[in-house]
């Protein structure tokens, strides 16, 4: 096991000082340098993978020397573990790095499953299951049936998602507020305003800048944080703001800032920069905690009931009533993990903001009237 965790220690060295190579390629769409990395970080651990299987296999009594000895029988029983339980040692040179590949492209929940599959899904059921059929032996056969299969799956997921890289075509609609509106109040402010999905929270927001004459931040933020990274504005698009609860999972081996903690900390700088240079409405993005220090911050959540949100959805997005519930849920959701996992506190806890809306109640227009007002009131008050 200790032999087998250096040279598992090595492969990964070698696929986590590539990741931050792998994923900010891969969010800038440099497809082939995507490839390119990948081919040489498949093909160094395989060759490293092969070097220590010809070794396992020709000289495992001089790798168990090195942790002691025993007697002739001791000897003989090592060696045969040392060979059966790391046959298969070869293909860790691909399972290892296709986990760390998909944690650096973004993609958790393959990454957690790939990490989880050799110990947990595979290599416990088949010691019980080996265990019962073949005593001492089959216990130890359960290390390259496991290896087997998590290699299997690995290369399925590697080969499908290489095949489908760079096919997408990039979607240009993003819309941004760069409007030259010079706002009519001396004093500068910022409002943040989070949001249920289906609340109205960004309409009124909308809403807001437009009645105070102030700049309006929500999808510009994107452009902004693709002039600052590099990464392109389709993919910002797609993993901004959202974190999957099964990122948790990749610690140990695929741990690392990934693009997701890039993204946060870019649009962190840039809300900092905004908030100290002029009069602004900021959108979701974590805002409200990110600028929890300054004194010129009205913080704002909007919500609704599921029935009023489900109602726009379907009218806004044309989805039908069922599947815009799930993608209410679904998107929430995210917004409420990802919130969590950069504040450490709960997203639709009321105490973290200074007004919550109930948008159905007030309706946008008035909601956007009664936020305006407020911020009339406390710059007339100071």
């Amino acid at each position: 096991m200790k032999i087998n965790q250096i040279l598992n220690s090595i492969i990964v060295g070698i696929a986590v000082g590539a990741q931050p190579i792998l994923g900010y390629n891969y969010g800038a769409q440099k497809y082939d340098r995507v490839k390119q990395t990948l081919k040489i970080v498949l093909g160094t651990s395989v060759v490293i993978s092969m070097i220590a299987f010809i070794l396992f296999q020709a000289i495992p009594d001089k790798l168990i020397s090195i942790f002691g000895s025993g007697d002739e029988l001791y000897m003989e029983f090592a060696c045969l573990s040392f060979r059966i339980y790391l046959m298969l040692c070869i293909v860790n040179g691909i399972q290892i790095p296709a986990g760390i590949f998909f944690q650096a492209i973004g993609k958790s929940i393959k990454s957690a499953l790939l990490s989880s599959s050799r110990q947990i899904l595979f290599l416990v059921p088949a010691i019980v299951i080996f265990g019962k059929i073949s005593g001492l032996i089959g216990i130890l056969y359960a290390g390259p049936v496991a290896d087997g299969l998590a290699f299997t799956i690995s290369a399925i997921f590697l080969i499908i998602e290489i095949k489908h890289l760079g096919n997408s075509t990039l979607k240009q609609n993003i819309v941004s507020n760069d409007s030259n509106t010079i706002s009519t109040l001396d004093d500068n402010f910022v409002i943040t305003i989070s949001r249920e999905y289906g609340s109205g929270g960004r309409y009124i927001g909308k809403l807001v800048a437009e009645k105070l004459g102030i700049k309006f931040y929500d999808k510009s933020f994107i452009t902004k944080v693709a002039e600052k990274t590099g990464l392109s504005e389709e993919y910002i698009e797609k993993n901004e703001q959202k974190r999957e609860k099964l990122s948790s999972l990749n610690t140990g081996y695929y741990y690392g800032i990934n693009n997701a903690d890039e993204l946060y900390l870019k649009e962190a700088e840039i809300i900092k920069d905004i908030a100290s240079k002029e009069s602004c409405v900021i959108i979701g993005r974590c805002a409200d905690f990110i600028l929890k220090d300054n004194t010129n911050v009205t913080k704002i959540f909007i919500y609704s009931n599921m029935e009023d949100k489900i109602k726009r959805a379907t009218q806004i997005y044309g989805l039908s009533k069922e599947k815009a519930k799930k993608e209410i849920n679904r998107i929430n959701k995210l917004r409420a993990n990802h919130y969590k996992y950069y504040t450490e506190k709960a997203w639709d806890d009321y105490e973290n903001y200074d007004i919550c809306i109930n948008s159905d109640s007030l309706g946008v227009e008035k909601a956007s009237e009664l936020i305006c007002n407020t911020i009339n009131d406390k710059l007339s008050i100071n």
